[in-house]
């Protein structure tokens, strides 16, 4: 017995075996992953490598054919004639491509490395491997491809047809966020970040801290993800069919995060903004079972889903640089240096539903299907500061606006130990559908979903009797007195502070009552029309009920001058009750015994007027035009033209959006030797918002501390009019290629372009200079031209050869060339410093230009 007999022996005891790599069916079953590939592979299965059958994918039919709608069936791949074995009954055939990429020009450009680890070295193109036994049905597949360690992807299927199918896999996709970042602290992908010498915390000047971002290394910030999972799927017993999967993600790397220590634009010298580095170091574990029966007469389903989240790195603590002052100018008694961060919890989610169904008369069907779900966390809560010693301000006895950090920086100082945090959801969907004739139909359905957070949780210190959270880990306190974020009811200077102390339970009820129908016009042509009502209950929300009504038609004909057109126009409308702008007062400190409204009335920190989008009244109106036109035998015209357009009810808020966008493909496929494809699209979107600025000043109204602060209306002394500003985004996308192939014989060449291009515009307007939070006059004439343009083009260049030496040996050569312009605003001046007083940044973000090259040589082997 040679070696490759007894590994497929071993292999069709294992798991049984069929399948030809022309024929690969990933994404089929409902176990396992539904896509595989890499930036060597994206389709997992590599069909390029083998000639078009001319055949096309009918015996009955030469040439090729089409879909209803009127596009072309490709020409399926013609793969070679499988190997026998010396195993009864058993065939293979293989693939094993070896090669080499060289990587030249800005090769570290962020957008090329985006979602692809190319680097120049030895690459494992692709390794497929399938048995199959025609008389069993038995099968076995494996793939692989290897673009570097953090790019690649394995699988292993085996099965027989009809009857089980048993599948695992393994894979790394890298995702790379910048690759020109300088963080400057020690410790990064870690949980502590730590600053070096000569920096000293909470006490080094900005040019310090300039000097060292501009010594910093440069580096790269990212993660890749690495999925492995097994499942199977098989014929239980009778009808009964079952089936069982398991997945494990982990994510590592890192993550650009933040790090406030207070504002820095109206304190100079004073807080500090940081931009800092997080790790991630994530793993999800998903369980999927179910278990199914297909009668005559009736269907079951019943299926489980489990999902568990566990973070490594559940912190992240800093080290701030900048030294603190509080504005009144007291001595300062505060050391506050050290920030921090509570990443995500570890979580569980359980969800459990059953279908069923029936066949009715008039060719009908009744389904009904009901779940319960669950959303659970109980880690061990952090306390609510790390500082030490003292935070606050002291001005003079008795205003003393310190406090003690041992009472805040342990877990003493909480209400409870761990979150208890929880929340259920149920589903009841049932639906009817009747087909009494072939030329009419019409189908009904009722959905109802709740979703009940039961989280409750009261911000208590048992050890000082006070409510809330030191704010900022102590800064925000430390810099103006009166800010730490407590509420004391037995202390004069905290009795009127009005903080956050309990969680928002957020929940909804949502009902949906769904109505249609569809009209076949003759062979060719048809009308739908489907309306649904759906009735919202929010809870603690802005509105206690939100109903949203819906109409849309859809037509098909394949009978406008020989093209299939789709037609679709769709209408909604969104009211609701009585809009409420502030519903939170239940979750701060006013309504907690003790609390004492100020001399002037608690100001009012949202405006009435205004309306959040998902909330506020709404009418939408979408359209869309498919067509599909057959040109000749072998090519095929298509266009897409589409548009949406929202208005919202809202003088505060988001006021409209609208999107308009088209799309024209060109597909030829003359003979199956050769294929030519060429596209192009384009997008525009629109969103406008408008805001009023608080008044802050005598010129503008009634600053917050004065009598009119409780007014939150907009015109009067807290939001007058003349502070009231607009925003409108323009965004432009534009995106075309081509491609063409041809095989010579013993020679294959490809070629592909692709161009894409993203032009953004942020324009303003004002009512006065008092919507502006900076009005000296060179910020005024900035804010009459807007932020400068946002702007992305890249272009990529594709070219290969495949040569055939002999039956079993090929080598491919390809190339790409790439290249791009980058500029975004945000970014504007980091190119050259990213310290600016007490802010600190750490990406410079894409590059601004960049050309980069990549060539390669691979061996095809056929096994």
């Amino acid at each position: 017995m040679t070696p490759k007999t007894l590994t497929m022996g071993l292999l069709a005891g294992l798991f049984g075996m069929q399948c030809a790599m022309a024929g690969d069916t990933s994404g089929t079953m409902r176990v396992g992953d539904t896509q595989y590939g890499s930036a060597l592979d994206p389709t997992g299965w590599a069909p390029m490598l083998y000639s078009a059958d001319p055949d096309g994918v009918s015996w009955l039919h030469p040439g090729m054919l089409r879909t209803p709608t009127g596009a072309l069936n490709p020409y399926p791949p013609l793969p070679d004639e499988d190997r026998p074995m010396r195993l009864d009954d058993w065939n293979y055939a293989g693939l094993l491509q070896l090669g080499y990429l060289h990587v030249g020009g800005d090769r570290n450009a962020e957008y090329f490395r985006q979602y692809a680890d190319w680097k120049s070295g030895a690459v494992l193109g692709l390794f497929a491997l399938d048995f199959h036994n025609r008389r069993t049905g038995q099968y076995v597949e494996l793939r692989g491809s290897r673009l570097s360690g953090d790019d690649q992807f394995y699988r292993l299927r085996a099965g027989r047809y009809g009857s089980y199918r048993v599948e695992g896999f393994y894979r790394d996709m890298p995702h790379t966020v910048s690759t020109s970042a300088y963080p400057i602290w020690n410790g990064v992908g870690g949980t502590d970040l730590t600053l070096p010498a000569p920096l000293v915390a909470g006490a080094s000047t900005p040019a310090q801290v300039a000097a060292a971002s501009a010594a910093a290394p440069r580096r790269s910030i990212g993660m890749t993800r690495t999925r492995a999972g097994l499942g199977y799927e098989g014929l239980l017993y009778r009808d009964w069919i079952g089936s069982a999967s398991i997945t494990n993600e982990k994510r590592t790397g890192t993550r650009l995060w933040g790090g406030s220590m207070f504002f820095n634009y109206p304190f100079p010298n004073n807080g500090g903004v940081l931009e800092t580095v997080r790790p991630t170091d994530f793993r999800t574990t998903d369980i999927n079972l179910s278990l199914r029966n297909v009668g005559k007469v009736w269907r079951f389903l019943a299926t489980y889903n489990g999902s568990f989240f566990r973070n490594h790195k559940d912190h992240l603590n800093y080290e701030s640089p900048f030294r603190l002052w509080n504005v009144v100018g007291t001595p300062q008694v505060a050391d506050i240096k050290n920030g921090q961060f509570s990443l995500e919890p570890d979580n569980d989610y359980h969800n459990l539903r059953l279908d069923l169904s029936r066949e009715l008369k008039w060719n009908g069907q009744f389904t009904v299907a009901g779940a319960w779900g669950t959303m659970r966390q109980d880690d061990a809560l952090l306390a609510p500061t790390t500082c030490t010693g003292v935070g606050g301000v002291f001005i003079a006895p008795p205003v003393d606006y310190t406090f003690q950090c041992a009472n805040w920086n342990t877990t003493d100082a909480l209400s409870r130990k761990n979150a208890n945090a929880r929340i259920d959801t149920g589903l009841v969907d049932a639906r009817v559908s009747f087909h009494p004739t072939a030329a009419f139909g019409w189908h009904a359905g009722l959905r109802w979903y709740r979703e009940d957070n039961k989280t409750r949780y009261l911000a208590y210190n048992p050890l000082t009797g006070q409510y809330g959270y030191i704010a900022e880990n102590g800064s925000m306190g430390s810099v103006v007195p009166s800010e730490t974020g407590i509420f004391d009811p037995t202390n004069p200077l905290y009795r009127s502070i009005n903080v956050t102390v309990r969680n928002n339970p957020f929940g909804y009820t949502d009902t949906l009552f769904e109505l249609g129908g569809d009209w076949q016009f003759g062979r060719k042509s048809s009308l739908g029309v489907v309306y649904t009502f759906d009735h919202n209950r929010p809870k603690y929300r802005e509105r206690k009920r939100v109903d949203d009504q819906r109409i849309k038609f859809d037509w098909v004909s394949r009978d406008v001058i020989g093209a299939t057109v789709r037609l679709s126009w769709e209408y909604a409308k969104r009211d609701g009750d009585r809009y409420n702008y502030d519903p939170f007062a239940q979750f701060l400190s006013e309504s907690l015994p003790g609390f004492v409204e100020p001399v002037d009335g608690l100001p009012a920190y949202t405006v009435a007027d205004m309306r959040k989008y998902d909330l506020s009244d709404r009418t939408e109106s979408k359209a869309r035009a498919i067509i599909t036109y057959p040109w000749g035998e072998s090519a095929t015209l298509s266009a897409t033209f589409y548009g949406n357009r929202d208005r919202y009810d809202a003088l505060i808020g988001r006021q409209s959006t609208r999107t308009t966008g088209a799309t024209v493909q060109w597909d030829w496929q003359p003979t199956p030797a050769t294929t030519v494809n060429a596209y192009l699209g384009a997008e525009t979107s629109r969103l406008g918002i408008s805001n009023v600025g608080d008044a802050d000043s005598r010129d503008n109204g009634k600053a917050l501390g004065t009598p009119g602060q409780t007014n939150p209306n907009l015109g009067g002394p807290l939001y007058p009019f003349a502070n009231q500003w607009w925003e409108l985004d323009r965004e432009s996308n534009r995106n075309g290629g081509f491609s063409l192939s041809h095989d010579f014989g013993r020679v294959r060449a490809d070629v592909r372009y692709d161009y894409n291009g993203s032009f953004g515009h942020v324009g303003y307007s004002y009512a006065t200079i008092g919507a502006l939070a900076n009005r000296v006059p060179a910020a005024v004439a900035a804010a009459a031209a807007g932020f400068p343009d946002n702007k992305y083009r890249s272009n990529t260049l594709d070219l290969g050869l495949n040569f055939t030496i002999n039956r079993n040996v090929g080598v491919r050569l390809f190339g790409r060339y790439q290249t791009g312009a980058f500029s975004d605003w945000h970014y504007a001046g980091f190119d050259n410093k990213l310290s600016y007083d007490h802010r600190l940044y750490i990406d410079k973000g894409g590059q601004l230009h960049y050309s980069v090259s990549l060539v390669g040589a691979m061996l095809n082997l056929k096994l």
